[in-house]
């Protein structure tokens, strides 16, 4: 067998692997796919997992529900925020 044969050899097996891998990694993705966790039903542009903080909204039991109070105040720094931007 000379050089070049080994050479031939080589580059076969090479490819018929990748091919075996692309082949057996499409499987996977197709598998994982399948086995995506369905969404809730309830409200779909609802946040998920993030929950905004407000400093100084947490109320006495700790809940960190904003009081109304807060929001106001908060919707008026904003306001005011805004203000000073469109003079600027």
């Amino acid at each position: 067998m000379n050089v070049v044969d080994i050479l031939v050899s080589i580059v076969v097996v090479t490819i018929l692997v990748t091919i075996i891998l692309a082949i057996a990694t499409y499987v996977a993705y197709k598998l994982r796919l399948s086995r995506e966790p369905a969404r809730p039903d309830d409200d779909p542009d609802a946040l998920r997992y993030f929950v905004p903080f407000l400093p100084g909204t947490e109320s006495e039991d700790g809940s960190g529900t904003a009081s109304s109070s807060a929001l106001d105040r908060l919707d008026r720094d904003v306001a005011g925020l805004e203000d000073h931007a469109s003079t600027a």
